[in-house]
């Protein structure tokens, strides 16, 4: 096959199945990702049929593994916290229709019935969502339950299972991919350079049109949905980390990468400000015309390009802050951050160099000040503000360069953490004049049992 059939047939399918993986890597994470959760699906599964086998009396009953099938499926599709809502879908459809099957059995009205009845219950307990898997449960079970075992048989086969569907999540819980949230990061600062470096390379060659400005600033509107995507993806990132067994002792990065992409949806909307400042520029066709000269817009091309720059080592310095190394990055995001000031101060001197222009002064003037307002975003005196005050929350818990401070080994060294965090904030409440306050910074001096 051509490289142009291959091309056409990748764009139909993600017509058709808009998440399809486009990388090698993508499907490798996509197909592990599956081959887990089946697996976790296949082993609640058995342990709740040998479960009900072992403790329970003949005849065997299949409610118990369907029961940790579908409360197992409800759980992994989120976080355990999120599971216990789909949790109480399933179980309290299930009960219906153990009640229904046992004193009536199954007809089209019972059917009906115990659909109308797991329908209402959601609707009570506001399980959202959880409505249609209560109404899909209900229907398994009566379904699938024999007449001739007991009701107390099914109920305790449904506890069972409903045991083995809560327990496992928690044992075998799902891992919050770090790569997924810094990609997703990663998506959002390349978009916003390439639209600055785009306008840099057509303002060096090329005088301002007002065809280029538009089809900057839809490009700049398209990055909002990324920013959106970005942000469900770490909100279910979150949800993960709470009782997340098996990552209790790394530290969660989802704060950090959440003040990272809200810098850039702050940085995405001065963009747009500063491109529509730029538009009106451009309405007889020419920057010249609009009373800029070469000068002004070639000045104007260096800035837009060192600002992209300047996005790009910021998200590169989040993402190595992610990792645990950042040296070479904050000493990247300086130098760029300095050469953009410098193209920033040398555009003021350019049109200061012709003073009778005011109508240049008010628009460069505005353009300026947005300038000012992206540098003042991705400003690195900022964001180690947000740093420290992540990594303060973090001390003892580990990322791939090493632990935070002194390492937490048990879950007591993550309670005493959290005990010292509180009375932190309560000391500043009661003593915000800081004359007794707790710092973070103690917390590593008055942890011995956590080290």
């Amino acid at each position: 096959m051509t490289n142009e059939t291959i091309a056409f047939v990748r764009g139909k399918l993600r017509k058709i199945w808009p998440g399809l993986p486009s990388t090698r890597a993508a499907w490798r994470r996509s197909v592990t990702g599956t081959v887990k959760d089946v697996a976790r699906l296949t082993l609640a599964t058995v342990l709740g049929y040998l479960l009900t086998v072992k403790l329970l009396p003949p005849p065997v009953d299949l409610t118990g593994a369907l029961t940790a099938l579908l409360v197992t499926q409800a759980s992994l599709r989120g976080s355990f916290r999120a599971g216990l809502v789909r949790v109480g879908a399933v179980v309290s459809g299930i009960l219906v229709a153990l009640v229904v099957a046992t004193f009536v059995g199954l007809h089209w009205w019972s059917l009906a019935m115990v659909v109308l009845a797991a329908l209402l219950i959601a609707r009570i307990l506001q399980l959202g969502d959880g409505g249609a898997e209560a109404a899909i449960s209900a229907m398994l079970i009566l379904g699938s339950s024999g007449f001739e075992v007991a009701a107390q048989t099914r109920f305790l086969t449904t506890m069972i299972g409903t045991f083995v569907g809560i327990t496992l999540p928690l044992v075998l819980p799902r891992r919050v991919q770090t790569t997924d949230l810094t990609r997703d990061l990663q998506r959002v600062a390349l978009r916003l350079r390439s639209v600055y470096r785009d306008a840099a390379r057509y303002l060096t060659i090329n005088p301002m049109d007002a065809q280029a400005a538009d089809q900057w600033l839809d490009s700049v509107r398209s990055i909002t949905p990324l920013v959106a995507q970005a942000d469900l993806v770490l909100d279910d990132a979150a949800d993960l980390q709470h009782l997340n067994t098996r990552q209790m002792f790394e530290a969660d990065v989802v704060p950090l990468l959440r003040g990272g992409l809200d810098t850039l949806e702050r940085t995405t909307l001065s963009t747009r400000q500063a491109l529509a400042i730029m538009r009106p520029a451009a309405g007889s066709g020419t920057l010249p015309d609009d009373g800029y000269g070469d000068d002004v817009r070639l000045q104007i091309a260096v800035v837009l390009g060192a600002v992209g720059e300047a996005i790009e080592a910021y998200e590169s310095l989040i993402e190595a802050e992610v990792s645990g190394g950042v040296v070479a990055a904050e000493t990247e995001l300086t130098a760029r951050l300095a050469k953009l000031r410098i193209a920033r101060n040398d555009l003021s001197s350019v049109m200061l160099d012709d003073p009778s222009q005011s109508e240049l002064w008010v628009r460069g003037g505005s353009l300026l000040s947005a300038i000012d307002q992206v540098i003042a975003d991705i400003d690195l005196a900022a964001y180690s503000a947000i740093r420290d005050s992540w990594r303060s929350s973090q001390l003892g818990r580990t990322l791939p360069a090493g632990p935070i401070g002194p390492r937490i080994r048990s879950p007591w060294g993550l309670l005493a953490q959290r005990r010292l965090r509180e009375r932190a904030a309560r000391a500043r409440e009661e003593h915000p004049e800081g004359s007794h306050e707790v710092g973070s910074e103690e917390t590593t001096v008055l942890m011995p049992a956590a080290s």
